[in-house]
């Protein structure tokens, strides 16, 4: 075997090397970063507030509507909150401390629906924490990435516009 064959194979024994250090550093860098954004999840998921409702008893027609509200998550500092029960539309707006304890709020009647409700349920339900994120509770907790014209959008399908605000929410007068 001459000298220029044995740096041939030298090179091709190098480049293959290379080759297989690149294969591994890339799968290195992809784990670190699936598990950075793993992590900055996790730590997304226990910052986010989490509203929990329990509606506590049935009002009368015409009267506000009682419900317990406990803060699974971190602080929401300003959220908005629609009720149907029965005939009745119910409204409210809400801020929670971090990771509170049940307490009952009352919520006013706003509306009278424009179909009735057999159960209790929340029409809308969405809060703003204290990094400033907005969330939509009632649809998988998704972030709400312009406030006022989603709940524009969400007052005008609930035929609830120009009834109801939520200026914490939205940061003003929608």
């Amino acid at each position: 075997m001459s000298t220029e064959q044995e740096l041939v194979a030298l090179g091709v024994v190098t480049v293959l090397l290379a080759l297989w250090a690149a294969i591994f550093a890339t799968r290195a860098d992809m784990a670190a970063r699936h598990a950075s954004a793993e992590a900055k999840r996790r730590w997304d998921d226990s910052t986010r507030p989490t509203p929990h409702f329990t509606f506590t008893s049935a009002p009368s027609p015409g009267q506000p509507i009682e419900l317990d509200v406990e803060n699974l998550g971190g602080a929401l500092v300003a959220g908005a909150v629609i009720v149907q029960h029965g005939d009745d539309l119910f409204a409210g707006e809400l801020s929670l401390p971090e990771k509170a304890p049940a307490r009952r709020i009352v919520l006013p009647p706003v509306l009278k629906a424009w179909q009735r409700s057999g159960q209790p349920r929340c029409l809308l339900l969405a809060g703003r924490d204290v990094s400033g994120r907005t969330w939509d509770f009632v649809d998988d907790t998704k972030v709400i990435k312009d406030p006022r014209r989603w709940l524009a959008g969400q007052l005008r399908e609930l035929r609830l516009q120009g009834v109801v605000d939520f200026p914490g929410l939205t940061g003003g007068k929608s």
